[in-house]
Formats: C-alpha cells, sequence, structure tokens
C-alpha cells in the first residue's frame, strides 16, 4: 500500500492553516493557560482534542453512509453549544472582574470553574456543523492511501497530532514572561472574543432556522 505523500503534505499545509487561525478552541486554551497555569492549558487542550475526534467519527460514518444527521438536529445542538460558551465566557468575565475589584468583600474568590478537559471538550464540540465540515474536507484527501478506511485513521490522526502541537505552541507563548504579566487581560480578552463567536453563532442559527 503506496503513501501519496505530496496529497499528505497538502493536507498537513491545510489544516496548519486551518488550526492556527484564532478561534474558540484556541481563545479558550490560551485563557485558561494564561490564567490558570500550563497545565490547565494542555487539559484544555486534551478536551478540544476529543471533541474533534468525536466529530471526526461522526463525519466519517456519514462518508460512509452509516448514519444521517438532520438540519433541525444540528441547528438544536447548535444553539446548545452557543449558550454553553456564552455561560462559560460570561462567568470568566465575572472572575476576573471580581478578582479585580479589591474594594469588593471577597473578591478573591472566583467562582466555582468546570474542569478544563470538559471545557475543551464542549466548546470544542459546540459547533456540531463542523462535522459537515470533515464530511466535506477528508474526500479530498482520502487518496493518501489506495484505502479509504486507512486513509481516514491517518488524516484523523495528523489532525490530531498537527491540532494538539499547535494549541501546545500557544500555551507555551502565553508563559513567556512578558505575556504571562498580562494574565488578566488576555483571560479577558478570550472570554470576550468567546462571548462575540457565541452571540455571532447564536443569531445565525436563529436567523437560518427562520
Amino acid at each position: 500500500m503506496n503513501l501519496h505523500y505530496t496529497l499528505l503534505l497538502a493536507y498537513v499545509a491545510a489544516i496548519v492553516l486551518l488550526i492556527a487561525t484564532p478561534g474558540p478552541v484556541v481563545m479558550l486554551v490560551v485563557g485558561n493557560a494564561a490564567r490558570r497555569g500550563v497545565q490547565q492549558g494542555f487539559l484544555t487542550a486534551v478536551g478540544a482534542n476529543a471533541a474533534s475526534l468525536v466529530l471526526i467519527a461522526v463525519a466519517t460514518l456519514m462518508v460512509f453512509g452509516v448514519v444521517l444527521v438532520s438540519d433541525r438536529l444540528l441547528a438544536g445542538l447548535q444553539v446548545l453549544g452557543c449558550v454553553f460558551v456564552s455561560i462559560l465566557a460570561i462567568r470568566t468575565l465575572y472572575g476576573e472582574w471580581r478578582s479585580g475589584d479589591k474594594t469588593t468583600p471577597g473578591a478573591a474568590a472566583t467562582p466555582q470553574r468546570l474542569p478544563a478537559t470538559f471545557q475543551g471538550f464542549f466548546v470544542g464540540i459546540a459547533n456540531p456543523k463542523d462535522v459537515l465540515f470533515f464530511v466535506a474536507f477528508f474526500p479530498q484527501f482520502i487518496g493518501v492511501t489506495s484505502d479509504s478506511r486507512v486513509s481516514l485513521l491517518i488524516l484523523a490522526a495528523m489532525w490530531i497530532i498537527v491540532d494538539f502541537t499547535i494549541l501546545s505552541s500557544y500555551i507555551a507563548a502565553c508563559r513567556h514572561p512578558l505575556i504571562h504579566r498580562q494574565q488578566r487581560w488576555i483571560s479577558i480578552l478570550s472570554a470576550g472574543f468567546l462571548l462575540v463567536l457565541a452571540v455571532a453563532g447564536l443569531a445565525g442559527t436563529v436567523q437560518g432556522g427562520v
């Protein structure tokens, strides 16, 4: 079984550009790494990778015609995902406001947070329409081997490797002394960005369903 290296390199280049572009997962990982430390950043990345595997698995089943997913179901799940991300962002912003308000009794206390791994997973899977992206994206590179099933395994593995590597690079950058000193503002900006994306996603889904 031959491996089509040129096609594989094209796939890797494509996913590097796709994953490196800041999105909800990147902003969540950056925010957690800046505010809660490297370990929490990596746990967030692990959760996000687990979500990617779930989406890729569903997309693979759709490619082979094993399952069908209705537009209504995807839209409903997207609404739930946007609501979850909104709540997560608002809680983070509230926690940062409390920690920065030195005049408020008990301001140092931060609200109970969902474990970083679960945060990463739920934000990663909050847009179930990514399944449709994988359904459209993977077949373009299915020819990396002569066996489509092996090809899908290779493509999925490369996605996870590249995804985790890029997220790790963001985490490392957050721990640079110059950036680390701005950890509170990074956390606020990350949460604000998540909230904007969630509201925009919710508005788009509701408008599309009208």
